[in-house]
C-alpha cells in the first residue's frame, strides 16, 4: 500500500512514500532463511512489514533486530508454529503504543506520522473458527479503546486471517450452493467500520494468496487488507500483482498495500 495521508495537511508529501507489505513466510529459524528473506523485505523498498508465521523467540530478538538493522515489534509463537512480527524500515514516523497477545497470533501498534495517529495491526488466525472469532472480538475491542485513548479513527489490519471473505470468489473449488460472506469478518468489519479494500475495487476479480503445496487447483484468498474508511480514502496504491516467494515459502503469495 502507498498511503498517502491528509492532502489537506501542510508538508505531510512524504506519506506519499509510506508503503507496507505482508507475508506469511512460515518460519524464519533457518539462518540462510531469513537473511533471504530480510534482504528481499529490503529490496521491495516498503517502510513497514507484516511477517507472519515467524516461529521467533524471546531468545532471537536481539540477534534477529541486528541482522535487519532497524525496529522490529515481535509477538512470539513456538519454534514450530505461530508468530507475528512488524518490521519498520527507514519509517518516518514514531511509535506510540503497542500490544499483543503473547501467542504469535496478533500485534497492534500505534504510530504517528505527519501528526497523524494511525493503528497498524498484524494477524495470524488460528485454524479454528472458534478461537478466530474470540480473536477478533478481542481485537474490535482494542481498537474501540486506543481509538477513545489516543482519539485515532485510522486503522490498517492486515495479515494471514486462515479465513476466506467469500465461499465463491475466494476459494477454489468454490464451497456452497450459492456464495456466503464470512460472518467472523463480516462481524469485525461491521463493528470496526472497516472494509476489504482490495474486494471493494476488484468486486468480482478471483486471485489467491494461499495454494495447497499438494494440489495447486485448490487455493484460497486468505490474506488481505482490511482498512477503515478514514483510511481507503488516502490509499494511492495497492498492488494486486501479487509476486510468489518460490524459494522461500512456496505455497503463499507477497500481500502489497
Amino acid at each position: 500500500m502507498k498511503y498517502g495521508g491528509n492532502p489537506k495537511r501542510p508538508g505531510c508529501r512524504k506519506l506519499e512514500t509510506t508503503a507496507e507489505d505482508s507475508l506469511n513466510v512460515r518460519g524464519l529459524k533457518n539462518n540462510v532463511k531469513r537473511k533471504a528473506m530480510f534482504l528481499f523485505c529490503k529490496e521491495i523498498k516498503a517502510n513497514i512489514l507484516f511477517l507472519q508465521e515467524t516461529h521467533s523467540g524471546k531468545e532471537e530478538e536481539t540477534f534477529w533486530k541486528h541482522q535487519w538493522g532497524d525496529s522490529i515489534l515481535y509477538s512470539h509463537g513456538t519454534t514450530h508454529s505461530a508468530g507475528v512480527m512488524i518490521l519498520f524500515n527507514k519509517f518516518a514516523g514514531r511509535v506510540i503504543d503497542h500490544k499483543s497477545d503473547g501467542m504469535g497470533h496478533w500485534i497492534m501498534v500505534l504510530v504517528e506520522v505527519c501528526e497523524q495517529k494511525i493503528i497498524l495491526i498484524n494477524v495470524y488466525g488460528y485454524n479454528n473458527r472458534s478461537l478466530n472469532r474470540n480473536m477478533m472480538s478481542n481485537l474490535s475491542k482494542l481498537i474501540a479503546n486506543w481509538s477513545n485513548t489516543y482519539g485515532s479513527t485510522q486503522v490498517i489490519t492486515g495479515g494471514d486471517f486462515n479465513l476466506a471473505p467469500n465461499s465463491w470468489l475466494d476459494r477454489q473449488p468454490q464451497r456452497g450452493k450459492q456464495p456466503e460472506h464470512d460472518s467472523i469478518i463480516c462481524d469485525f468489519c461491521t463493528t470496526t467500520n472497516m472494509i476489504d479494500y482490495w474486494r471493494m475495487t476488484n468486486p468480482n476479480t478471483k486471485k489467491y494468496t494461499w495454494f495447497s503445496p499438494s494440489n495447486k487447483n485448490v487455493c484460497s484468498r486468505l490474506d488481505y487488507w482490511l482498512v477503515s474508511q478514514t483510511v481507503s480514502s488516502y490509499v494511492t496504491k495497492l498492488l494486486d500483482n501479487w509476486r510468489p516467494i518460490t524459494l522461500l515459502c512456496n505455497d503463499y503469495k507477497l500481500l502489497a498495500l
